[in-house]
């Protein structure tokens, strides 16, 4: 009576010995680094004691640890350096420090991520005066336009490449019909609510557009009316001188193409 019972248990214990298949294998593994990963990025060494081999203990574990904390506040610095290094922020070193005991990093973030993630962090936890504000700003909207760039990367280059010949197409712009408009696919927008970053005539608030020009980061700044137009050719863009001047009826066509002289000049815009 208890033969099946037996003969039962040896086809389970066939089922449960039977090789995985070389996906779910791969499955099985992925899934184990990133237990291990997230174990050790939040500090939690019980659960990555499992996975060592026999030569390995808690105590190398809290090592590595360690060594990752340091590395990780390391990297806040050296990716940071318009904030790290700005007078506004003597105590950076100790403010990083504060954000890496108070936020855990995430297994799956990058160091542009989480630099953007201690920026966030500041705007939340911090007091910070106007300038300070500005510095956040700056920083947050340089890395706005990495990403454009990096996510973008064919539109990017196309651009540049296209910002080599626009000073000699400039001359055509409203002549031929032809003569297509393209605005730089890397720009972000920030608000500078203090004089920190403006000439001596100039007074908060400004529009301050950050943008790519080739591996650089630049700066221009805008009157309110600039960036209406700015704004209005990006909504266009690509589109033909025409389109973007109906939409600008309230500015003269002179005075439109001017405007459009200055931003081929800063490589805002560029032509085919």
């Amino acid at each position: 009576m208890n033969l099946p019972e037996k003969n039962m248990t040896e086809e389970n214990m066939t089922e449960e010995t039977k090789p995985l298949s070389p996906e779910a294998a791969e499955m099985q593994y992925r899934d184990m680094i990133q237990k291990v990963a997230r174990a050790i990025a939040q500090n939690r060494t019980d659960d990555v004691l499992p996975y060592l081999g026999k030569k390995y203990e808690a105590k190398h574990v809290e090592m590595f640890i360690d060594g990752n904390y340091d590395k990780r506040i390391d990297v806040l610095i050296r990716l940071m350096p318009f904030v790290s290094e700005d007078e506004d922020f003597e105590n950076f070193e100790e403010l990083a420090m504060q954000f890496a005991d108070s936020k855990q990093v995430r297994s799956y973030e990058g160091s542009t991520e989480e630099c953007d993630a201690m920026l966030e962090w500041l705007e939340e936890t911090q007091n910070l005066t106007l300038e300070q504000q500005d510095t956040v700003a700056c920083q947050r909207a340089r890395y706005d336009v990495e990403h454009q760039a990096r996510a973008n990367r064919s539109k990017h280059i196309r651009f540049q490449e296209l910002v080599t010949v626009a000073v000699e197409l400039l001359e055509q712009l409203g002549d031929n019909d032809e003569l297509t408009i393209h605005v730089n696919p890397a720009v972000s927008w920030s608000y500078l609510k203090s004089k920190k970053f403006l000439d001596e005539d100039e007074s908060p608030p400004v529009s301050a557009l950050y943008y790519a020009d080739d591996d650089e980061v630049r700066t221009a700044m805008f009157e309110p009316a600039g960036q209406i137009l700015l704004d209005r050719l990006i909504d266009l863009s690509p589109c033909h001188f025409s389109q973007w001047a109906a939409l600008a009826d309230e500015i003269d066509p002179a005075e439109l193409k001017d405007f459009a002289k200055g931003l081929t000049q800063l490589h805002l815009i560029a032509f085919s």
